[in-house]
């Protein structure tokens, strides 16, 4: 007799094993777990928002197209950024997009407390001004640092798995987003 999949707290794998057994409902659970950090990550790898929401579609599509291939040797998180990474450096070799910042989004799913009180127009416009400085000084960042401070703060992956990731050692991955926060730190104190 076959155990039904408790989907709300299944780990990733079992829901792509389960997927890949033809278990709709189980992609559907990883979507909803993986749609707004893969999309914040695209958005900020790629030179425009159009381009970001095409290939972001582009990923999801490989994942539907290559479920059958899909193998539990690494995490399902991993698996998914590479399809990405790779859309994102085929997308630069082919000059559809350049590795530039867009912005930074926030949305219902955001990790912000809500307020209790509406915000008031100078705090608003404030808000606004400090979402532009730091759009504006990830930009500017290398984007291998970049890349790293988005694969730790937006996709929510540890020094081991960015540097599984992106084919590196982990002290690469640890010096790149020490010389990405240190950037950061100055030009936000600059902008601000």
């Amino acid at each position: 007799m076959e155990t039904a999949l408790n989907r709300d707290s299944a780990s990733d794998t079992d829901l792509m094993l389960a997927y890949q057994a033809g278990d709709i409902d189980s992609f559907d659970e990883l979507y909803r777990r993986h749609r707004t950090p893969l999309y914040r990550f695209m958005v900020n790898s790629c030179s425009n928002e159009a381009t970001a929401a095409e290939l972001y579609q582009d990923v999801w599509a490989r994942v539907v197209n290559g479920r059958h291939g899909y193998t539990n040797t690494a995490p399902f998180t991993a698996w998914l950024y590479r399809i990405a990474r790779n859309r994102i450096i085929d997308s630069y070799r082919s000059g559809k997009s350049s590795p530039l910042h867009a912005s930074v989004e926030l949305d219902e799913e955001s990790h912000v407390t809500s307020l209790q009180t509406p915000l008031q127009p100078d705090e608003v416009a404030n808000m606004a001004n400090r979402e532009d400085a730091l759009n504006t000084a990830l930009a500017s960042l290398p984007d291998d640092q970049r890349e790293a401070v988005l694969l730790r703060h937006i996709a929510g992956f540890s020094l081991q798995e960015i540097a599984e990731l992106v084919d590196e050692n982990a002290e690469t991955v640890k010096s790149r987003l020490r010389y990405a926060f240190t950037k950061l730190r100055k030009q936000l104190r600059v902008l601000a």
